[in-house]
């Protein structure tokens, strides 16, 4: 290229521009996305989580049955009036303009024992057999008639999630069975020629429904047809369905696409122990396809995954040199780790390791200290 001084004005610039050379990056997106994960800090997907959500996208059918169902243990005095003070402040302004009231190493992607939530499995709108459960976080009872349900899922955006909207045109009726103590079985009363019996959206329902009661101290379903027993589902006929609070899953990230919120979503795979479910969550032996994404960035290592089955306690070792930060992509890794703790029955876990990092804790959790599993995943707050 010839050389041009700045006071020389003969030149063109869109010339000059067209002579240099091309630069091509042959990596996938996939990769290029794995290569900086670990530096990315997604401020814009931290608002759609507890405390700075103000509407859920979509929901499920399981939202019915949850919402009249159940009512957890209340949140203490103290955290119930900053929820009340934040939820006034919040009330008219729409999701945009909601505030980041809390800093980013505040933001959980779990729910604790203390609040009061209800859980939707959802199915997603990208990728095969993939079921996102959001928790709702509440103070109070929600609705419950199926007809005030219908109109206030016309008031949310479920395209902005990533997730499917609610199949619930096919339910008659829900209840708890009137012989069961502590809500442990649920009937469900679906509409005779229902649209689940023969499409796949049958398994989809059951799958949601699996997803959402197993957070929710539910053990058994049973199907009811027009108040008979039994209905037929993707062609097969349904009459008690259990419900395990435990699946052996590992815990993955669901994006949608880059400009879509990250929830944790559960495998659809099972596995056989604890350390081989957290093997396949690292970005090195993580093998499912976007939109789920490996919650253990590179440059991170486990080095040791010790269980101890009597006290169902877990100690997860990093390596000494992993690379891990103080912000929300490591907290969400953390939180990762311990739904998956949880959903292979272990009650805490402890971290350590990672003594290159100078790590003492991430958010609030705090490395060498036992930590409780959560009680579900994904925490928003509904407008």
């Amino acid at each position: 290229m010839e050389k041009y001084g700045w006071n020389d004005k003969s030149y063109d610039i869109e010339k000059l521009l067209k002579q240099l050379p091309v630069v091509k990056d042959h990596r996938t997106p996939e990769e290029i996305y794995q290569s900086i994960a670990p530096k990315v800090k997604k401020k814009k997907h931290q608002s759609w989580f507890f405390p700075t959500v103000a509407s859920l996208g979509t929901v499920s059918v399981a939202f019915i049955i949850v919402a009249s169902l159940f009512h957890f243990s209340s949140l203490s005095s103290v955290e119930e009036k900053s929820s009340k003070t934040k939820d006034v402040a919040m009330k008219d302004l729409s999701a945009s303009e909601i505030p980041n009231v809390f800093s980013e190493t505040d933001q959980r992607f779990v729910v604790q024992k203390d609040q009061n939530f209800i859980t939707l499995g959802l199915p997603a709108s990208k990728g095969e057999n993939i079921v996102v459960p959001i928790s709702i976080i509440t103070d109070k009872k929600e609705k419950t008639s199926i007809q005030e349900f219908k109109e206030n899922l016309d008031k949310i955006p479920s395209e902005t999630w990533g997730l499917q909207p609610a199949d619930i045109v096919n339910i008659n009726k829900l209840s708890v069975a009137k012989n069961e103590k502590n809500g442990k079985k649920v009937i469900i009363d679906l509409q005779d020629n229902s649209t689940l019996s023969t499409s796949s959206r049958g398994g989809a329902f059951i799958e949601s429904v699996k997803e959402s009661l197993r957070y929710q101290n539910v053990s058994e379903i049973e199907f009811q047809t027009e108040g008979k027993p039994g209905a037929i589902i993707e062609n097969n006929e349904q009459t008690v369905l259990p419900i395990a609070s435990t699946g052996k899953k590992a815990y993955f990230e669901y994006m949608y696409d880059q400009d879509y919120p990250v929830f944790l979503a559960p495998s659809s795979k099972k596995y056989k122990t604890l350390a081989e479910a957290i093997t396949n969550m690292e970005s090195e032996h993580f093998s499912s396809n976007p939109p789920l994404h490996a919650p253990i960035p590179g440059g991170v290592d486990i080095q040791k995954v010790k269980t101890e089955e009597d006290t169902k306690h877990v100690t997860v070792q990093f390596s000494k040199d992993s690379g891990l930060m103080n912000n929300s992509t490591f907290i969400r890794m953390i939180d990762s780790l311990l739904l998956t703790a949880r959903d292979f029955g272990y009650k805490t876990v402890t971290f350590t390791g990672a003594d290159d990092a100078n790590i003492t804790q991430i958010g609030k959790i705090q490395f060498n200290t036992k930590i409780p599993v959560p009680v579900a995943p994904n925490p928003v707050v509904v407008k």
